[in-house]
Protein backbone atom coordinates (compact mmCIF):
# COMPACT_ATOMS: atom_id res chain seq x y z
CA UNK A 1 0.00 0.00 0.00
CA UNK A 2 2.74 2.48 0.96
CA UNK A 3 4.77 1.55 -2.12
CA UNK A 4 1.70 2.07 -4.31
CA UNK A 5 1.10 5.54 -2.84
CA UNK A 6 4.78 6.41 -3.23
CA UNK A 7 4.69 5.42 -6.90
CA UNK A 8 1.53 7.48 -7.43
CA UNK A 9 3.05 10.58 -5.78
CA UNK A 10 6.20 10.29 -7.91
CA UNK A 11 4.12 9.89 -11.06
CA UNK A 12 2.08 12.98 -10.14
CA UNK A 13 5.26 14.80 -9.01
CA UNK A 14 3.92 15.34 -5.52
CA UNK A 15 7.40 15.39 -4.03
CA UNK A 16 6.68 16.13 -0.39
CA UNK A 17 4.14 13.28 0.06
CA UNK A 18 6.49 11.08 -1.97
CA UNK A 19 9.32 11.95 0.41
CA UNK A 20 7.15 11.08 3.45
CA UNK A 21 6.16 7.76 1.89
CA UNK A 22 9.83 7.02 1.13
CA UNK A 23 10.75 7.68 4.77
CA UNK A 24 7.97 5.31 5.87
CA UNK A 25 9.22 2.62 3.48
CA UNK A 26 12.81 2.94 4.73
CA UNK A 27 11.62 2.97 8.36
CA UNK A 28 9.51 -0.14 7.78
CA UNK A 29 12.43 -2.01 6.21
CA UNK A 30 14.71 -0.96 9.06
CA UNK A 31 12.24 -2.05 11.74
CA UNK A 32 11.71 -5.35 9.93
CA UNK A 33 15.42 -6.03 9.73
CA UNK A 34 15.93 -5.01 13.35
CA UNK A 35 13.09 -7.26 14.51
CA UNK A 36 14.59 -10.13 12.55
CA UNK A 37 18.00 -9.45 14.10
CA UNK A 38 16.51 -9.36 17.60
CA UNK A 39 14.71 -12.63 16.93
CA UNK A 40 17.91 -14.28 15.69
CA UNK A 41 19.79 -13.06 18.77
CA UNK A 42 17.04 -14.44 21.02
CA UNK A 43 17.14 -17.83 19.29
CA UNK A 44 20.95 -17.90 19.48
CA UNK A 45 20.84 -17.11 23.21
CA UNK A 46 18.27 -19.82 23.87
CA UNK A 47 20.34 -22.30 21.85
CA UNK A 48 23.52 -21.39 23.75
CA UNK A 49 21.78 -21.79 27.11
CA UNK A 50 20.43 -25.16 26.00
CA UNK A 51 23.93 -26.34 25.10
CA UNK A 52 25.27 -25.08 28.44
CA UNK A 53 22.66 -27.16 30.25
CA UNK A 54 23.46 -30.25 28.19
CA UNK A 55 27.20 -29.79 28.72
CA UNK A 56 26.63 -29.60 32.46
CA UNK A 57 24.58 -32.81 32.32
CA UNK A 58 27.35 -34.56 30.35
CA UNK A 59 30.00 -33.38 32.82
CA UNK A 60 27.92 -34.50 35.79
CA UNK A 61 27.53 -37.89 34.12
CA UNK A 62 31.29 -38.01 33.53
CA UNK A 63 31.93 -37.33 37.21
CA UNK A 64 29.40 -39.97 38.30
CA UNK A 65 30.93 -42.57 36.00
CA UNK A 66 34.43 -41.78 37.28
CA UNK A 67 33.41 -42.09 40.93
CA UNK A 68 31.80 -45.47 40.33
CA UNK A 69 34.69 -46.73 38.20
CA UNK A 70 37.10 -45.80 40.98
CA UNK A 71 35.03 -47.93 43.38
CA UNK A 72 34.84 -50.77 40.84
CA UNK A 73 38.59 -50.79 40.25
CA UNK A 74 39.23 -50.56 43.98
CA UNK A 75 37.14 -53.71 44.38
CA UNK A 76 39.14 -55.63 41.76
CA UNK A 77 42.34 -54.36 43.39
CA UNK A 78 41.23 -55.74 46.75
CA UNK A 79 40.57 -59.16 45.22
CA UNK A 80 43.98 -59.11 43.55
CA UNK A 81 45.76 -58.25 46.79
CA UNK A 82 43.95 -61.16 48.45
CA UNK A 83 45.37 -63.45 45.75
CA UNK A 84 48.90 -62.17 46.38
CA UNK A 85 48.50 -62.96 50.07
CA UNK A 86 47.04 -66.39 49.30
CA UNK A 87 49.92 -67.32 47.01
CA UNK A 88 52.18 -67.35 50.07
CA UNK A 89 50.09 -70.14 51.59
CA UNK A 90 50.16 -73.86 50.93
CA UNK A 91 48.11 -74.93 47.93
CA UNK A 92 46.15 -77.22 50.26
CA UNK A 93 44.75 -74.13 52.01
CA UNK A 94 43.45 -72.56 48.80
CA UNK A 95 39.82 -73.02 47.94
CA UNK A 96 36.74 -71.36 46.47
CA UNK A 97 37.56 -67.86 47.73
CA UNK A 98 40.97 -68.06 46.07
CA UNK A 99 39.33 -68.83 42.73
CA UNK A 100 36.79 -66.05 43.19
CA UNK A 101 39.54 -63.55 44.02
CA UNK A 102 41.55 -64.65 40.98
CA UNK A 103 38.62 -64.11 38.65
CA UNK A 104 37.31 -60.88 40.17
CA UNK A 105 40.78 -59.35 40.06
CA UNK A 106 40.63 -59.70 36.27
CA UNK A 107 37.28 -57.94 35.88
CA UNK A 108 37.14 -54.69 33.92
CA UNK A 109 34.60 -51.94 33.29
CA UNK A 110 35.38 -50.30 29.92
CA UNK A 111 35.56 -46.51 29.87
CA UNK A 112 34.14 -44.14 27.26
CA UNK A 113 34.28 -40.35 27.79
CA UNK A 114 30.91 -38.61 27.99
CA UNK A 115 31.23 -36.08 25.16
CA UNK A 116 28.04 -36.36 23.10
CA UNK A 117 27.08 -32.69 23.39
CA UNK A 118 30.59 -31.41 22.72
CA UNK A 119 30.89 -33.53 19.57
CA UNK A 120 27.57 -32.12 18.37
CA UNK A 121 28.80 -28.56 19.01
CA UNK A 122 32.10 -28.96 17.14
CA UNK A 123 30.31 -30.55 14.18
CA UNK A 124 28.79 -27.11 13.52
CA UNK A 125 29.98 -23.54 14.03
CA UNK A 126 31.30 -23.63 17.59
CA UNK A 127 31.92 -19.85 17.63
CA UNK A 128 28.20 -19.21 17.10
CA UNK A 129 27.09 -21.88 19.54
CA UNK A 130 29.62 -21.04 22.28
CA UNK A 131 30.30 -17.27 22.08
CA UNK A 132 32.53 -17.27 25.18
CA UNK A 133 36.12 -17.70 23.92
CA UNK A 134 37.42 -18.71 27.34
CA UNK A 135 34.84 -21.49 27.54
CA UNK A 136 35.72 -22.73 24.06
CA UNK A 137 39.36 -23.06 25.12
CA UNK A 138 38.42 -24.77 28.37
CA UNK A 139 36.21 -27.27 26.56
CA UNK A 140 38.84 -28.00 23.89
CA UNK A 141 41.55 -28.67 26.49
CA UNK A 142 39.23 -30.69 28.70
CA UNK A 143 38.03 -33.05 25.99
CA UNK A 144 41.50 -33.37 24.50
CA UNK A 145 42.75 -34.60 27.86
CA UNK A 146 39.78 -36.94 28.18
CA UNK A 147 40.96 -38.72 25.05
CA UNK A 148 44.35 -39.24 26.73
CA UNK A 149 42.48 -40.61 29.75
CA UNK A 150 40.64 -42.99 27.42
CA UNK A 151 43.97 -44.46 26.30
CA UNK A 152 45.04 -45.12 29.90
CA UNK A 153 41.69 -46.67 30.80
CA UNK A 154 41.76 -48.81 27.65
CA UNK A 155 45.12 -50.45 28.36
CA UNK A 156 44.94 -54.18 29.06
CA UNK A 157 47.50 -56.44 30.74
CA UNK A 158 48.04 -60.12 29.96
CA UNK A 159 46.60 -61.27 33.29
CA UNK A 160 42.94 -61.24 32.28
CA UNK A 161 43.54 -63.16 29.06
CA UNK A 162 45.94 -65.67 30.62
CA UNK A 163 43.76 -66.39 33.63
CA UNK A 164 40.86 -67.23 31.37
CA UNK A 165 43.13 -69.65 29.52
CA UNK A 166 44.28 -71.50 32.64
CA UNK A 167 41.16 -71.44 34.82
CA UNK A 168 38.68 -74.21 34.11
CA UNK A 169 35.69 -73.08 32.09
CA UNK A 170 33.28 -74.71 34.53
CA UNK A 171 34.67 -72.62 37.40
CA UNK A 172 34.57 -69.43 35.33
CA UNK A 173 30.95 -70.11 34.49
CA UNK A 174 30.03 -70.65 38.14
CA UNK A 175 31.74 -67.40 39.15
CA UNK A 176 30.09 -65.40 36.37
CA UNK A 177 26.66 -66.74 37.28
CA UNK A 178 27.02 -66.21 41.03
CA UNK A 179 29.54 -63.37 41.39
CA UNK A 180 29.28 -61.42 38.15
CA UNK A 181 28.85 -57.68 37.67
CA UNK A 182 25.77 -56.10 39.21
CA UNK A 183 24.36 -53.44 36.90
CA UNK A 184 22.06 -50.68 38.07
CA UNK A 185 20.76 -47.44 36.53
CA UNK A 186 20.44 -43.98 38.02
CA UNK A 187 17.39 -41.73 37.54
CA UNK A 188 19.20 -40.25 34.53
CA UNK A 189 19.66 -43.73 33.06
CA UNK A 190 23.39 -43.80 33.79
CA UNK A 191 24.66 -47.38 33.92
CA UNK A 192 26.43 -48.20 37.17
CA UNK A 193 28.38 -51.42 37.60
CA UNK A 194 29.86 -52.99 40.70
CA UNK A 195 31.02 -56.35 41.98
CA UNK A 196 29.13 -58.13 44.79
CA UNK A 197 30.69 -57.58 48.21
CA UNK A 198 30.13 -61.22 49.12
CA UNK A 199 29.92 -64.27 46.90
CA UNK A 200 29.55 -67.96 47.57
CA UNK A 201 30.70 -70.64 45.14
CA UNK A 202 28.53 -73.68 45.72
CA UNK A 203 30.62 -76.23 43.89
CA UNK A 204 31.77 -79.73 44.83
CA UNK A 205 34.99 -79.39 46.91
CA UNK A 206 36.72 -81.91 44.64
CA UNK A 207 36.03 -79.69 41.62
CA UNK A 208 37.41 -76.71 43.56
CA UNK A 209 40.52 -78.64 44.54
CA UNK A 210 41.15 -79.79 40.97
CA UNK A 211 40.69 -76.24 39.64
CA UNK A 212 43.23 -74.89 42.12
CA UNK A 213 45.71 -77.64 41.26
CA UNK A 214 45.43 -77.02 37.52
CA UNK A 215 46.25 -73.36 38.03
CA UNK A 216 49.73 -74.43 39.12
CA UNK A 217 50.54 -74.69 35.41
CA UNK A 218 50.14 -70.90 35.19
CA UNK A 219 53.79 -70.25 36.02
CA UNK A 220 53.74 -66.46 35.67
CA UNK A 221 50.56 -65.96 37.68
CA UNK A 222 52.09 -63.81 40.41
CA UNK A 223 54.16 -61.76 37.97
CA UNK A 224 51.19 -61.13 35.67
CA UNK A 225 48.92 -60.26 38.57
CA UNK A 226 51.48 -57.88 40.08
CA UNK A 227 51.74 -56.04 36.77
CA UNK A 228 47.94 -56.03 36.47
CA UNK A 229 47.46 -54.52 39.93
CA UNK A 230 49.90 -51.74 39.08
CA UNK A 231 47.79 -51.03 35.99
CA UNK A 232 44.58 -50.94 38.06
CA UNK A 233 46.18 -48.50 40.49
CA UNK A 234 47.21 -46.28 37.58
CA UNK A 235 43.63 -46.31 36.30
CA UNK A 236 42.32 -45.26 39.71
CA UNK A 237 44.81 -42.39 39.91
CA UNK A 238 43.86 -41.29 36.39
CA UNK A 239 40.15 -41.37 37.19
CA UNK A 240 40.61 -39.37 40.39
CA UNK A 241 42.89 -36.82 38.76
CA UNK A 242 40.28 -35.37 36.42
CA UNK A 243 37.35 -35.10 38.85
CA UNK A 244 38.43 -31.60 40.09
CA UNK A 245 38.77 -30.38 36.48
CA UNK A 246 35.28 -31.71 35.72
CA UNK A 247 33.78 -29.92 38.72
CA UNK A 248 35.59 -26.70 37.83
CA UNK A 249 34.18 -26.75 34.31
CA UNK A 250 30.67 -27.39 35.65
CA UNK A 251 31.04 -24.39 37.97
CA UNK A 252 32.20 -22.15 35.11
CA UNK A 253 29.24 -23.16 32.93
CA UNK A 254 26.82 -22.51 35.77
CA UNK A 255 28.31 -19.04 36.23
CA UNK A 256 27.82 -18.30 32.52
CA UNK A 257 24.19 -19.35 32.79
CA UNK A 258 23.58 -16.62 35.35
Amino acid sequence: MILHRFTKHVTEQNWFPAFIELILIILGVFIGLQANSWNEERIAKVTTQSYYERLIEDLQTEETMRVHRIAYNASTLKHGESVIDALNQSIDNLGAQFLIDLYQASQIWPYTPQRTTYDEIISGNIADTIPDIKLRNKLANYYLNLEAQKVIQGERTSYRNNLRRYMQHEIQKFIRENCGDITEYTVNNIEIGHLPEECELKVDPIIISNAVSKLSSYKNLELDLTRHLADVEQKIVSLKYYIPATRELIKYLEELQH
